[in-house]
């Protein structure tokens, strides 16, 4: 058996498990990695401003690809700057592996420089956070990095990586990759009952959450909907996996709740939740947005703790949600008995739907300033393509009205950069430039409110950099929206810290990165401007669009936010 430097067996490792990519930012701790990502052309690394872009940045890549993103941090403040990326790909259950330096094995708990218990900083929002304390033992800790990081249930994995260990040689020959996990199916029992209660429900309801976009369960959904003639509504994190010019979409739940789903969700007598995990967001704990408590729920899941964490099931099945929805589509009848009740819903969906369409025009077409958000959503949708990939970020305008159906669809499968429920603000926006790694080919773009904006903008030259041209769109209402709303509401009108007295020019800010860059205020410079951008994508640059937004919120989002 060979030798190898560690750092370069790290390397071999990523070449292995066929990473694509690495996010970060390099150190002192951590240059062994990176002489060996030096020679190691084919893996792509990303060299961000702020340690907390590179883990937005990987929890993106996981989001678009369902493989695990890779991040590079020293010791220190560079570990810790990951932590709040590290949180939303950990709630949203998005595969990450953390290589991050520290000290050597000799100064451990003499306090030297940059020495914290990293492992212990994240262990609570990690699947697994160890520390390397050996270097015969560093290879088989990173091959058990990846299959944690990938099986089950996903998330992000954290292995701390001593100074001298990286820089020493080890025994080497070869590294073989663990590869995809194995899928697990429901038991047959819960499968038959499940199948049993959704044949005989006359007015079913499929809930679709981001487990069916980890499991890749797209033509799974929409063949058991069409068999059943069931609407499928989707949480954020699920949208992408059932088209929404679909006759059966129709729509979100709680802040994204539409009139179709107020009525739907309590009405179903058989509510089937595909990895949707009913949070905050989407109940406010409260009834009016859970299923009836007479309906069976029945509970798909890859992880049996989600099973009746929120909602109790009638049924709960554990179980790879694709897998689970071939075998239910086995047990089903092949042909779905239309009746004259089954009409009528159906009927009364898409009088529903047009009508939340008309309602989207009339707002999209106002003339007023500031601009109405509406007209900057629906003209974003018309100016770029089907298959563009979008980034919604946390806010009462990017995410209450951006995020949500009608008022900006979305058509395909992996094409969104989503929040989990940690809701981090920037997340979405500094992970965006992934999206032109991953489909080289697609355009891509952001809605992201002012607030968040300014957290992030760092991500700007980075963009530049690597010459991945998307387009943020900044809704800006000179606020934090809905703390702002809250403040009001709960308060007397009493308003603090909540609006911006002194902004950033976004325009020039762009331009200064070397972005395309401009202001809009007027509603008929909306659509020229997103053209704009667009062409400015196809030449590689990337752009930024501020548009000064009138402060408008939907029905959903005053009507959720008025009983917290």
């Amino acid at each position: 058996m060979g030798k190898l430097n560690a750092g370069l067996a790290v390397v071999e490792a990523l070449k292995a498990e066929g990473v694509k990519a690495v996010f970060g930012m390099p150190g002192g701790h951590t240059l062994p990695i990176y002489d060996g990502l030096y020679k190691a052309r084919e893996i792509r690394h990303i060299l961000v401003r702020h340690e907390q872009s590179a883990a937005c940045m990987a929890a993106a890549y996981a989001q678009l690809t369902g493989e695990p993103g890779v991040v590079c941090v020293t010791a220190g403040p560079g570990a810790t700057n990951l932590v709040t990326g590290i949180a939303e790909a950990f709630v949203g259950s998005l595969p990450i592996v953390i290589l991050a330096g520290r000290g050597p094995t000799r100064t451990a708990h003499k306090g030297a420089s940059q020495e914290i218990a990293q492992e212990q900083v994240f262990r609570p929002i990690t699947k697994m956070a160890i520390r390397v304390d050996r270097a015969d033992s560093l290879m088989e800790i990173v091959r058990q990095a990846f299959t944690v990081a990938r099986s089950g249930k996903p998330g992000p994995v954290l292995v701390d990586l001593p100074r001298d260990i990286l820089s020493s040689d080890i025994a080497f020959d070869g590294y073989q990759p663990v590869g995809a996990p194995a899928k697990g199916r429901a038991a047959p029992a819960g499968i038959e009952a499940a199948a049993a209660a959704l044949a005989k429900a006359s007015r079913p309801l499929v809930v679709a959450g981001g487990g069916v976009v980890a499991s890749g369960a797209f033509a799974e959904l929409r063949a058991l909907a069409e068999r059943l003639n069931a609407p499928v509504a989707t949480s954020l994190a699920g949208r992408g996996s059932f088209p929404d010019d679909h006759p059966l979409a129709v729509g979100g739940l709680g802040h994204h709740r539409t009139t179709l789903t107020q009525h739907l969700l309590p009405d179903a007598d058989v509510v089937l939740g595909l990895g949707c995990r009913f949070e905050d967001q989407e109940t406010n704990w409260s009834p009016s947005y859970l299923p009836n408590p007479t309906a069976t729920y029945i509970q798909v899941d890859i992880d049996p703790e989600e099973i009746g964490r929120s909602v109790p099931a009638a049924i709960g099945l554990v179980g790879d949600i694709r897998w689970v929805l071939k075998d239910l589509l086995q047990c089903l009848p092949t042909d779905a008995t239309v009746t004259a009740a089954s009409a009528e819903r159906l009927r009364s969906i898409a009088s529903a739907r047009d009508a939340l369409e008309a309602q989207a025009l009339a707002m999209a077409s106002s003339d007023q300033t500031p601009i109405h958000p509406m007209r900057v959503l629906r003209a974003a949708r018309d100016v770029f393509p089907r298959d563009a990939s979008v980034a919604i970020d946390v806010g009462v305008l990017a995410q209450g009205m951006g995020g949500a159906f009608p008022w900006f669809k979305v058509f395909e499968p992996r094409s969104l950069i989503v929040p989990s429920s940690f809701y981090g603000m920037g997340f979405s926006a500094s992970g965006l430039p992934v999206a032109r790694m991953v489909y080289p080919e697609r355009d891509a773009l952001c809605f992201v409110g002012d607030g968040s904006f300014q957290m992030v903008s760092n991500i700007l030259p980075v963009a530049v950099e690597h010459r991945l041209p998307v387009t943020w769109c900044v809704l800006n209402d000179g606020a934090l929206g809905s703390i702002l709303d809250g403040q009001k509401a709960a308060f007397g009108g009493r308003v603090i810290g909540t609006t911006f007295e002194v902004q950033p020019d976004f325009a020039l800010l762009a331009k200064a990165c070397g972005c395309h860059g401009e202001q809009v205020t007027q509603p008929e410079m909306v659509r020229p401007a997103l053209e704009r951008a667009r062409a400015a994508n196809a030449r590689g640059v990337p752009a930024v669009i501020d548009f000064v937004v009138a402060r408008e919120r939907l029905d959903a989002s005053v009507a959720f936010f008025s009983k917290r």
